[in-house]
C-alpha cells in the first residue's frame, strides 16, 4: 500500500500539466496585455509564457510523459504485488481510466472555463519548471525545426477576426452599430473606387463656357454641393465649383465662373477608398475624378461617398431619400439599378439569399439583368437566373433604374417549398 499516495501525487501532478497547458492554450492574451501594462507581474510572467507556448508546451508535455509512465510503472507493481501475472492487466485498466478521467478530461474542462485566472497563478511556476527543463525544450525543438517547415501565418485571419466580432455582438458585448462599424473599418482598405463611384452617365457637370445664369440653375435644379467643371467634353473635367463659392459670386465677391473654379484630384479606377481618403486629406478637397485605364472620365467620388463606407448612409437636408432596397412581399423585393450586386445578396433574407455572389464583371443588379437579358430591355421585360426571377420596372437613358426581385424558395426535404 506504500505505493498508492505516490500514485495519486503523480496523478496529481498530471492534472496540473494538463490544466497548465489548456489554460495557457485559451488564456486571453490581450487581457493579460492590457494587466501586465497596469503593473500586474503575475500578467507579465503570464504573458510572457504565452508568447513562447511552444517552449513551455514542451517542458509540460516532458514533464506530463514522466509522471505519467512513473504513476503506470508504480501501479503495475502495485497490482503484481496483489494478483500476481493478471495485475498487469489490471493495472492498465485502473490507470487508464484514473490517468484519463482525473488527468486529463477534469482539469482541462476546468481549465479551459477559467483559463485567465489559471494562467495568472500558473505563470510563476511554469516560468521556472520550462528553465528547468531549457535541455530537452532545446533538444526537441531542434528536432521540430528538423522535421517542420516553418510557415509564416498570422495569428489571427481577417476572416477569423470577424467571426470574433459577430460572436462578441452575439454576447451582447459590442452593439449591432459598433460590430458594424468595425466590420466596415476592416473592409474599407479592401475597397477599390470603381466599387463606389458614381458613373460618367449619373454625373452632373457644368461647361467651362457656361454662363452665371446656368450655374445658377444647375445648383436650383438640383441640390448639390459641388459640381464638375469640363471644357468641351466629359473627359476633360478642368476644376469644381462649389456652391459656397457660388453664393460668394452671386454676392458680388467675384464676376467670372472661372475665378471660383477649384482644382480637382484625378485617381485611377483601382485605387483603394482609403488611399483616395489620404490624398482628399491631403489637397483639401471634397471630391475626386476617377479616370479609366485609356485616361477618360469613368465617374467621381466625393468625401462623403467614402465616409459612407464606414458609417453607412450620410443625409443631409437637401438629399431626397431613396430606398435603394425594399422588401414589398415575402421572397420579393423592389432594387435600384444601381445597387451593388453585392450589397443585394447581402440585403437579401437568408433563406433567399444565394450560395455565393454570382460571377459577372458587372457590378451593379441593374447592369447584371442587362447582362442576363443581353440587350437593353424595357420596361417589364423579365429574366431568370437559378431561382431569381427579375422584373424590370423602369428604364431611362439605356439604363435599368429599378427591378423587381422574386426569390423562388429552395424545396424542403419533403418536397415542399418552405
Amino acid at each position: 500500500m506504500g505505493y498508492v499516495i505516490p500514485i495519486l501525487i503523480l496523478v496529481a501532478f498530471s492534472a496540473l500539466f494538463s490544466s497548465t497547458e489548456t489554460a495557457f492554450a485559451c488564456v486571453n492574451k490581450i487581457r493579460l496585455k492590457h494587466m501586465a501594462d497596469s503593473g500586474d507581474k503575475r500578467a507579465e510572467k503570464a504573458l510572457d509564457i504565452a508568447n513562447r507556448y511552444e517552449q513551455a508546451l514542451t517542458a509540460i508535455l516532458v514533464g506530463n510523459n514522466v509522471v505519467n509512465i512513473a504513476a503506470s510503472s508504480l501501479a503495475t507493481i502495485l497490482f503484481t504485488a496483489y494478483f500476481g501475472s493478471a495485475g498487469a492487466a489490471i493495472s492498465t485498466v485502473v490507470m487508464t481510466i484514473l490517468v484519463l478521467t482525473f488527468g486529463e478530461v477534469l482539469p482541462k474542462s476546468y481549465a479551459k472555463s477559467h483559463a485567465d485566472k489559471l494562467a495568472l497563478a500558473l505563470g510563476g511556476i511554469l516560468s521556472r519548471f520550462t528553465l528547468l527543463m531549457t535541455p530537452f525544450v532545446l533538444f526537441f525543438g531542434l528536432l521540430s525545426r528538423a522535421f517542420t517547415a516553418k510557415e509564416e501565418t498570422p495569428s489571427v485571419t481577417e476572416d477569423e477576426l470577424k467571426y470574433i466580432i459577430d460572436e462578441i455582438e452575439e454576447e451582447g458585448v459590442l452593439e449591432e452599430q459598433e460590430s458594424d462599424l468595425v466590420i466596415s473599418a476592416l473592409q474599407f482598405d479592401e475597397t477599390s473606387v470603381s466599387d463606389i463611384l458614381i458613373p460618367r452617365v449619373r454625373m452632373v457637370a457644368l461647361p467651362s463656357d457656361a454662363t452665371v445664369e446656368e450655374a445658377k440653375q444647375l445648383f436650383l435644379n438640383n441640390h448639390f454641393s459641388r459640381f464638375p467643371v469640363y471644357e468641351k467634353d466629359m473627359d476633360n473635367i478642368i476644376g469644381m465649383i462649389t456652391n459656397k463659392d457660388f453664393f460668394r459670386l452671386m454676392c458680388g465677391e467675384f464676376t467670372e465662373l472661372s475665378e471660383i473654379t477649384q482644382n480637382v484630384i484625378y485617381v485611377p479606377e483601382t485605387k483603394r477608398i482609403s488611399d483616395i481618403l489620404r490624398d482628399m486629406q491631403h489637397a483639401k478637397t471634397h471630391l475626386a475624378i476617377v479616370v479609366d485605364q485609356y485616361g477618360g472620365t469613368k465617374g467621381m467620388v466625393t468625401l462623403e461617398d467614402i465616409i459612407e463606407q464606414l458609417v453607412g448612409e450620410i443625409y443631409d437636408e437637401s438629399d431626397e431619400v431613396i430606398h435603394e432596397f425594399q422588401k414589398t412581399a415575402p421572397h420579393t423585393y423592389t432594387i435600384l439599378g444601381s445597387f451593388s450586386i453585392s450589397d443585394v445578396c447581402s440585403a437579401l433574407d437568408e433563406e433567399d439569399a444565394p450560395a455565393k455572389v454570382p460571377e459577372t464583371d458587372c457590378t451593379t443588379i441593374g447592369g447584371w439583368v442587362m447582362e442576363l437579358l443581353g440587350h437593353i430591355p424595357d420596361a417589364g421585360e423579365t429574366v431568370e437566373h437559378d431561382n431569381f426571377h427579375f422584373t424590370v420596372l423602369e428604364v431611362e437613358n439605356q439604363t435599368i433604374q429599378s427591378i423587381r426581385l422574386e426569390v423562388t424558395p429552395p424545396p424542403a426535404e419533403n418536397g415542399e417549398s418552405k
